[in-house]
């Protein structure tokens, strides 16, 4: 699960990855702009990786803090967090 970090465009190098990807990010991340989203989304593709990569709207960088946010309904908060849990629950069974 991606939420920081810097995402990897070389295809090359995410064909070594052994699992699915789930990328969770928002629309107005200076940090990430779209045009780098898109370039690791269409790298994940094209390396045959599995992955959801979802872009939220309305925040940026860091926008998920803590679980009070959660705990509160906040959204999007809320909805990365369940796409998160979600996935993990869905790899690891």
């Amino acid at each position: 699960v991606v939420w920081y970090g810097n995402p990897v465009t070389n295809v090359d190098e995410l064909k070594s990855l052994q699992a699915p990807v789930c990328g969770i990010f928002g629309r107005d991340d200076v940090q990430f702009p779209m045009s780098l989203l898109d370039k690791f989304q269409t790298a994940l593709n094209e390396a045959q990786i599995d992955n959801v990569v979802r872009i939220y709207d309305g925040v940026g960088h860091a926008f998920w803090t803590g679980m009070d946010q959660i705990e509160r309904g906040d959204e999007p908060q809320t909805s990365a967090y369940l796409q998160c849990t979600d996935f993990l629950k869905q790899f690891f069974g």
